[in-house]
Formats: structure tokens, C-alpha cells, sequence
């Protein structure tokens, strides 16, 4: 199955290279280009046990490659997650802007059947908000 992920922080990072480990071919995007660079370079950012020889393995098998193209993640992903960053606001809400621009960048270019997939940790109703924007 061709995976698009939008962000490659702990849940989008850990989630790319496990379904690139169970045999999906996975698109990371995010707009951070020195991140992108550093995971093409195989650098992970993060700890988590054993990430590091997934990411590194799965990439250089071909499963798992990373990026800053919006439009190359949408064309390539028939199921698109967006995992990107939501920190709290001052009053402890989340803030959504970052899934509000992913799913507006979605909804422009994507012309193809495809899945979009909330990350887990956003506030129940965003994928109402991202099916209206999308």
C-alpha cells in the first residue's frame, strides 16, 4: 500500500517506519527541510528503540523515503496522515493550524481517491474540521 505521511515527529516518524517494516511503501513529508535532509542522511531525531535501524533499513530498501514536496506526498499516498504537531494554547486547547494547512494543502492538490487519517492525539471533531476543509 503507498502511505503519505504529513509530519515526522514522534507519531508520524514511528508510524512511517512501522508501516514501511510491514511492507507499505511510505512518503514522510515535512516542511522542515534540514529535518528531511538529516532523514534522508539516515539521522533520526529522535529516540525510540530500535527507530533508528527501521528507518535506516526500510529507506535504503526502498520502503521509506522522506520529503518536503506537499505535492509529491499527496500524489503518492492512497492513505494520507496527518501527524503534525498540535501544542496546547495558553487556555489548553489544541492548537490546530498545522492540521488546518495540511488539510487545505490536501484539499487543493489532491486528485485521486485517497484515506485521510487523523493522528491520534487531536481533539475529538477534527476530522469533521479536516473533511470541511478537504
Amino acid at each position: 500500500m503507498d502511505i503519505s505521511i504529513f509530519g515526522t515527529g514522534y507519531v508520524g516518524l514511528v508510524t512511517g517506519a512501522c508501516f514501511a517494516e510491514s511492507g507499505n511503501r511510505v512518503l514522510c513529508v515535512d516542511i522542515n527541510q534540514q529535518k528531511v535532509d538529516a532523514l534522508l542522511r539516515g539521522e533520526v531525531p529522535i529516540y525510540e528503540p530500535g527507530l533508528s535501524d527501521m528507518v535506516i533499513h526500510n529507506a535504503r530498501d526502498g520502503r521509506l523515503d522522506f520529503t518536503s514536496d506537499a505535492g509529491r506526498g499527496i500524489d503518492h499516498g492512497r492513505v494520507i496522515f496527518i501527524a503534525v504537531a498540535t501544542p496546547p494554547r495558553e487556555d489548553g486547547s489544541s492548537d490546530l493550524n498545522a492540521v488546518r494547512a495540511v488539510a487545505r494543502t490536501i484539499g487543493s492538490l489532491l486528485n485521486h481517491p485517497a484515506v485521510i487519517v487523523n493522528k491520534s492525539t487531536v481533539p475529538v471533531g477534527t476530522a469533521d474540521i479536516v473533511r470541511e476543509i478537504v
